[in-house]
């Protein structure tokens, strides 16, 4: 298991209920293994999962990237403006 930083954003923080969180991911460290790992925490975030980018380290990513220890995760929803 690996420690990364996680950072929450809209309707995932409000979710989540939090800004940030540390959680440990098992192998296969990726992306994937980071949002299971959230699913099963708050299962709420499930149907999220066809709309939300995965960033590590502000870099937009795939979910099968690989994560290492203390990289910085966010999961970002979809964002409107006008």
């Amino acid at each position: 298991m690996i420690d990364v930083g996680m950072k929450f954003f809209g309707p995932v923080r409000d979710i989540v209920k939090k800004d940030e969180l540390t959680i440990q991911v098992p192998t296969p460290h990726n992306g994937e293994a980071a949002y299971e790992v959230l699913v099963a925490m708050y299962p709420e975030l499930r149907p999220w999962k066809q709309s939300i980018r995965l960033a590590v380290n502000l870099e937009y990513v795939s979910f099968d990237h690989p994560l290492r220890s203390g990289d910085e995760v966010s999961f970002i929803p979809p964002v409107s403006g006008g």
